[in-house]
């Protein structure tokens, strides 16, 4: 791979080791260099220090100062004062690319006539504007009131100008991608996700625990918490003080060691008095990078108990690489992190309660199952060697950097429609940053990018129960049960019925009343358990494109808001086809595509505000989106006769083009939110379709 020629532009310093961001930084400057790169870093100086050029590691470092006599005034400075040191560094040495961090140098150098024309990947680590809020009042910079408000916004414009000019955009994490589209409305396509990384030669598991302990002065037996944070609000250490005095009441020799400094060191301390804790809690202060492999080593777990803002999570990857196990609120990426080693280390929810809970089932864990913490450790190295060592990471960044220079596009591949088999056109839908195909023969969409099985694995056990905890089923869901056994009905003498996707299994026992003989499946064990305790019948976890029953041996199969979901349409029907005796009842229920992607198309254009209250996510579009037409092409072409339709689309208003679409836009709004009045808006505009197997 040839060398490239990098400018990389932050508002931070490398030299300066105290967040996630620097060390971020330093990382692909010094990890590039050394693959041959010639890597140039224009950062701001630290406060208080001057403007210095100088070479570390083979990394060229120039660093400019800006004063922080005002606000408005530093604003300003930071960006003229990259600018300036911007001109320089362009004018002595041709650059091939740019990697910008944050918004106020990148503005600055961005604007450069000798920045124009050159290819911009913008490394997203956090949004400049909540960032800004999330730290009010923590110095005399980050201020509340409309003055803050005011500044979040200029912040704001700054980054969206910055992301504007990207070529591409490095994300760290899912939840990153999901913010550039709450605050900026970018979408997939432009994206890049390029996770952060940890040193695995100096974040290892220790050879001698017990010899780690005695070094650091450490109690030998007692179990060791430990976190490392920046002693700020956002960062949950509040609440998980006050988890502590239940995990104390259940192991009386625990203690947890808070390692970092900050504005609210004094507060937190005075909290733990108060809760009468302080005896159990150790206050480290900040630790150099020297010895923190050591305590992550030491601890028997690491807490992450951050309120808000969570982009990525260098400390959470770096105790996994030292085996130590890590048990996080289900907050920014930490789910995306932990789920796949095991999601049993997500707590429930941030809050004082069930953050003490999980801890004191680990500790009991942790004595009664020595083997099973063992083996967990040995797992959480071997994930973090697969998944996140710096290696891997700057290999990614090389090849993002090198397509980018090179000009290289990277298409969509060929795919065929699900429903009828034609070529899907291009990507124009965007729902929540993601993209949608859209088939020109039938109007299916698909996602550009299809799941694989492991992740909608993964998703369904880990992610959904978070968002849908089994609970009591309402009237206007118990309404729409009764009212699809009654079309069946119709159809079917009762019979022996595969609730295919059965969630908490409420459609089962309602089918059990009304006569059937019933049983269900789902990809989800939690779904399964829950299925099984609500329905009293026999429930099998098993995905829909392998159900575990013998040909012919069902005489109804329903699929109800799940043949949108799952990643192989056509196959699950086939699937359905095979354990249905012939003349079989097919009962599928789907959201309304068109009705719905047309309501996701005008809600996207809501400003930032209204994305991150989620107003564009009322529109329901998972995998696929049918409309009536492409559902009766797919069933059909997967041996099904189509014997009645359902639609409660509202859509074809008179008129064309937008004023077609802002019509129907217009009335579909309407319906949901007449549903939302009657507590049903989740439903949304439906087909239900019931056919017969051939």
């Amino acid at each position: 791979m040839r060398a490239l020629s990098l400018l990389m532009v932050s508002d931070v310093s490398p030299l300066t080791t105290g967040g996630g961001a620097e060390r971020l930084l330093w990382e692909h400057a010094r990890g590039l260099a050394r693959r041959g790169h010639a890597v140039t870093v224009l950062g701001r100086a630290a406060d208080g220090t001057p403007a210095t050029t100088l070479v570390r590691e083979g990394v060229r470092l120039v660093l400019f100062a800006a004063g922080r006599r005002t606000r408005a005034g530093f604003l300003r400075e930071a960006v003229l004062a990259a600018r300036r040191a911007a001109r320089a560094v362009l004018a002595e040495s041709p650059v091939d690319v740019l990697n910008v961090f944050q918004p106020l140098a990148g503005y600055g150098v961005l604007g450069l006539p000798a920045a124009r024309g050159r290819p911009v990947l913008y490394t997203f680590l956090s949004p400049a504007p909540l960032e800004y809020r999330s730290r009010e009042r923590m110095t005399r910079h980050h201020v509340g009131g409309v003055t803050g408000w005011l500044g979040a916004t200029a912040l704001w414009g700054l980054e969206r100008a910055c992301l504007r000019r990207a070529s591409r955009i490095q994300v760290l994490s899912d939840y990153a991608a999901g913010q550039l589209w709450q605050l900026y409305r970018i979408a997939a396509d432009r994206l890049v996700k390029i996770p952060g990384g940890v040193d695995l030669r100096l974040f290892r598991p220790a050879d001698d625990r017990a010899a780690v302990r005695a070094r650091l002065d450490l109690p030998k037996e007692a179990p060791l918490l430990l976190t490392v944070r920046n002693l700020e609000l956002r960062m949950g250490l509040d609440t998980l003080l006050r988890a502590m005095p239940l995990v104390v009441s259940r192991r009386a020799d625990a203690q947890l060691l808070i390692a970092g400094a900050g504005s609210r060191r004094a507060d937190l301390e005075a909290l733990a008095r108060s809760l009468g804790i302080a005896e159990h809690v150790r206050f480290l202060g900040f630790v150099p990078d020297a010895d923190l492999p050591l305590y992550y080593q030491a601890a028997d777990c690491f807490v992450l108990p951050t309120r808000e803002l969570e982009g990525f999570g260098l400390v959470t990857v770096e105790a996994l690489a030292c085996g130590t196990p890590v048990l996080g609120t289900p907050v920014g990426a930490t789910p995306e992190l932990l789920d796949p080693l095991d999601p049993g280390l997500v707590f429930d929810a941030a809050t004082p309660e069930a953050i003490g809970e999980r801890l004191v089932g680990f500790l009991r864990r942790l004595e009664h199952e020595p083997g099973a913490v063992a083996r967990l450790r040995d797992a959480a190295r071997a994930y973090a060697e697969r998944h996140y060592g710096w290696e891997r990471a700057i290999a990614s960044l090389e090849s993002e950097l090198v397509r980018l220079v090179d000009g290289a596009a990277t298409p969509l591949p060929a795919a065929a429609c699900e429903a009828c088999g034609e070529p899907l056109g291009p990507a124009r839908l965007a729902y929540r940053g993601l993209l949608y195909r859209r088939c020109a023969a039938c109007g299916a969409r698909a996602l550009a990018t299809i799941p694989t099985d492991a992740e909608l694995r993964l998703r369904y056990e880990t992610a959904y129960p978070r968002m849908f905890t089994p609970s009591r089923i309402g009237t206007p869901r118990r309404e729409m049960l009764a009212g699809v056994l009654a079309q069946a009905r119709r159809q079917t003498a009762p019979g022996r019925l595969l609730d295919v996707g059965c969630g908490s299994g409420h459609f089962l026992s309602a089918a059990q009343s009304d006569g059937w003989r019933g049983v269900g499946t789902d990809l989800s064990h939690a779904a399964c358990v829950a299925a099984r305790d609500t329905a009293a019948a026999p429930i099998a976890q098993a995905e829909a494109t392998a159900l575990p029953f013998r040909a012919g041996a069902l005489d109804a199969v329903t699929l109800v808001n799940v043949l949108d979901h799952t990643a192989a349409a056509r196959r699950t029907l086939e699937e359905a086809a095979r354990v249905l005796r012939p003349g079989g009842l097919l009962v599928v229920r789907v959201p309304n595509g068109p009705v719905h992607a047309t309501a996701a198309s005008a809600l996207a254009r809501l400003g930032p505000l209204a994305r991150l209250r989620g107003l564009d996510a009322f529109p329901i579009v998972h995998v696929f989106a049918f409309g009536r037409g492409a559902l009766v092409r797919l069933l059909t072409g997967a041996g099904f006769d189509v014997v009645d339709v359902i639609n409660s689309d509202l859509a074809g208003a008179p008129g064309g083009g937008a004023g077609r679409a802002l019509g129907a836009a217009v009335r579909t709004l309407a319906a949901l939110a007449a549903a939302a009045s009657r507590g049903r808006w989740l439903l949304g505009p439906s087909l239900e379709v019931y056919a017969k197997r051939r």
